[in-house]
C-alpha cells in the first residue's frame, strides 16, 4: 500500500502507522491526513489487525498542523466562516477516527508532539514516550486554537489552562507526570516497549479488548468529552477568524520576508519568559 506522507506495515497482528514527512517535521497538512483517514479504514476492517503502533519518522512524532500552507489548506482569512469551520470539523472527524477505532492505537511519541500533533498523541489509547520527546499545545502563539479540545481530559484544570493559555511545551518526564502521556522510556527502547505493549494486546480476547476501549471511552463522554470538542470548534471557529495586533504582524512578516522570518519573531518575542 503506497503513501506518500504516511508508512504502513502489519506484522504478527500489529499494524505500524508512521507519519512521514520527516523534512517538515511530520507536519499535518492535508495530503498526510487525508492518507491517515483511508489508512484507519484499512485497519478497522482488517481481522489480522488487532493493535496499531502509531510513531513519526525522524526526530519528531509531530510538529502539529503545517502553517506552510498549500492550496489545500487554506489559512482563516483566504475563506468564509462556514468552510473554515467545515476545516476544523475535517481535523476533528480525523482525530476522532484513532478514539473510535475498534482496536487500541498505541502513541509511539518519538520527539516533538506539538500543537494538533498533541492533541493526536492524547487521543490515543496507551501513550509511550521517549525521553527526548517535547509535548505542548503552542498554537495561541500563532494566533489559531486547538480544535480538539482533550488537553483539560488528559490533564488537571490548572495544568491544561496553564498549557492553553502559554503556549508553553513540556519535556517527556513533565508530559508524564501531568497526564500527557502515560509513561517515559529511553529513546532507543520506544519501539520494542510499544511492541511489548501490544504484544500483549494481542494475547488477549479481540472482543474483551474492543468492549473495555468503548467502555473507557463512554466514561468520559459521560463527562461531558463529546459536547466540549463541539463547543469548542464553535469557539476556534471565531478564534482563529478574528483578527489581532500581533497574528496582523506575524502575517506581515510571513508574506514580506517569508515563514521562517515570521517564526523567528514569533519565538522571539517569548525568549526572555
Amino acid at each position: 500500500m503506497a503513501f506518500q506522507c504516511i508508512t504502513y506495515d502489519n506484522n504478527d497482528s500489529i499494524a505500524y502507522i508512521t507519519l512521514n514527512r520527516p523534512d517538515k517535521l511530520n507536519a499535518l497538512n492535508s495530503q498526510l491526513l487525508s492518507e491517515f483517514r483511508e489508512i484507519m479504514q484499512v485497519v478497522e476492517v482488517d481481522p489480522d489487525v488487532r493493535v496499531v503502533i502509531l510513531t513519526g519518522a525522524g526526530r519528531a512524532f509531530s510538529a502539529g498542523f503545517d502553517i506552510e500552507r498549500s492550496s489545500d489548506d487554506p489559512s482563516p482569512e483566504e475563506v468564509t466562516p462556514e468552510k473554515w469551520r467545515e476545516h476544523l470539523q475535517t481535523f476533528v472527524d480525523t482525530f476522532m477516527m484513532v478514539w473510535n477505532l475498534g482496536k487500541p492505537v498505541i502513541a509511539a511519541v518519538n520527539g516533538y508532539a506539538l500543537g494538533g500533533a498533541c492533541e493526536l498523541v492524547q487521543i490515543c489509547d496507551i501513550k509511550i514516550a521517549s525521553e527526548h520527546a517535547i509535548l505542548g499545545e503552542p498554537e495561541i502563539r500563532a494566533g489559531v486554537g486547538p480544535p480538539l479540545l482533550i488537553t483539560p481530559f488528559s490533564t488537571n484544570l490548572a495544568m491544561a489552562k496553564e498549557l492553553l493559555l502559554t503556549g508553553d511545551t513540556v519535556d517527556a518526564y513533565e508530559a508524564a507526570r501531568i497526564g500527557l502521556v502515560g509513561r517515559v522510556v529511553k529513546h532507543d527502547d520506544l519501539i520494542s516497549e510499544c511492541e511489548r505493549v501490544a504484544r500483549k494486546i494481542c494475547l488477549l480476547p479481540q472482543i474483551g479488548v474492543k468492549l473495555s476501549k468503548i467502555s473507557v471511552n463512554r466514561a468520559l463522554e459521560s463527562q461531558g468529552f463529546l459536547s466540549a470538542i463541539q463547543q469548542n470548534l464553535e469557539l476556534m471557529t471565531h478564534f482563529d477568524l478574528s483578527g489581532s495586533p500581533e497574528q496582523d504582524k506575524f502575517n506581515n512578516i510571513k508574506n514580506n520576508e517569508g515563514l521562517r522570518a515570521a517564526l523567528n519573531w514569533r519565538d522571539q518575542r517569548f525568549k526572555d519568559v
